[in-house]
């Protein structure tokens, strides 16, 4: 959440709130592949709009966010894609977002919010214990729980 914070979207106000956070977003950019212009590509995302899943391409050049970056195998990467390509147009879900904290429901994959939708690709990969309840995740509890295992901390565009 930026210094106009007032411009998102309630939902993600409410969620930041409710996780006593500024964390209002999280994707995963899956594999070290990028774009002509240097872009993270095979990014799995989630909004609430008509669109649901998608896999697409950032750019990373906004410097409010926040950048943590894995290791994995190139078979958990696989693992990882194959499941994100499975989810592209499944449908956000705010009624599974705002129970994320108080009351999580069991992860079905059949929508999603972003955070679960993301532990949801890293549990596929086997970067999340194998017991998890990605439906419990917030973009918080994943920021937490990764920041000392990643590998790299920073804006990928900054560092350029």
């Amino acid at each position: 959440m930026g210094k106009k914070w007032w411009t998102e979207p309630t939902l993600n106000l409410v969620a930041a709130a409710a996780q006593l956070s500024s964390f209002t977003h999280v994707e995963v950019a899956i594999g070290s592949d990028s774009g002509a212009n240097g872009e993270m590509s095979n990014v799995c995302r989630i909004f609430n709009d008509d669109t649901g899943c998608e896999l697409t391409a950032r750019t990373g050049r906004n410097p409010q966010y926040s950048y943590l970056q894995l290791g994995c195998s190139k078979k958990q990467e696989l693992k990882m894609l194959h499941f994100a390509r499975s989810c592209v147009g499944k449908p956000f879900s705010g009624t599974a977002m705002a129970r994320s904290i108080i009351w999580p429901r069991k992860t079905d994959n059949s929508n999603f919010f972003c955070a679960e939708l993301v532990a949801a690709v890293l549990k596929e990969g086997g970067l999340l214990d194998p017991i998890s309840n990605p439906g419990a995740a917030t973009p918080q509890s994943l920021h937490e729980l990764y920041k000392s295992r990643a590998t790299t901390t920073a804006n990928p565009y900054i560092l350029r």
